[in-house]
């Protein structure tokens, strides 16, 4: 959870606000610290508190990337949909799709 968390900030810290992403910060260095122990039970708390503020930041991420696929292309929020053709080679008919069983006959 740590090292997603250092990846997290690494690859969109500047989607994130800077008060969320000094939470962020305290509550994986939290984590780490608790790591160090033996103590299930302030992992777990330090885990929790950690996930709950990545979660929040997320939205500030979610919004960055739906402001910039709006500006981009137009889409629609949500839509995920990928311009018809862009991406497939067109596909040649190739003729019917024939159902066949094959069956080996054994000779005695």
């Amino acid at each position: 959870m740590a090292y997603q968390t250092e990846k997290l900030l690494k690859d969109n810290g500047d989607k994130i606000s800077g008060d969320k992403k000094s939470a962020i910060e305290a509550a994986n260095n939290d984590l780490k610290e608790a790591l160090k122990g033996s103590d299930t039970n302030a992992i777990k708390a330090a885990t929790e508190k950690l996930q709950q503020v990545v979660q929040d930041a997320s939205a500030d991420i979610y919004k960055a990337a739906q402001e910039e696929a709006q500006a981009a292309g137009g889409a629609e929020p949500g839509g995920d949909a990928a311009p018809a053709g862009d991406d497939e080679p067109a596909k040649k008919d190739e003729g019917p799709i024939i159902d066949a069983e094959v069956v080996e006959e054994k000779a005695d």
